[in-house]
């Protein structure tokens, strides 16, 4: 299993209660981060696929998740 794949299922056992309970400064550091990762995370153009599929549509709000 990747690293990715192990914080993708950190991520799925994250409640709203855990994060809440961040000290402020500790809880930027963490909205920063994500923040980050999603971007690197999104497909770039000329990707295969980039403009079309589930992800696509997700990111377009044309799918619930």
């Amino acid at each position: 299993m990747s690293v990715a794949d192990k914080i993708a299922a950190l991520f799925g056992a994250l409640t709203r209660e855990e994060v809440d309970g961040l000290p402020p400064a500790a809880r930027r550091r963490f909205a920063d981060l994500c923040r980050h990762w999603a971007d690197f995370a999104e497909i770039r153009p000329g990707e295969r696929n980039a403009q079309s599929g589930v992800l696509a549509d997700l990111r377009r709000r044309l799918r619930n998740e």
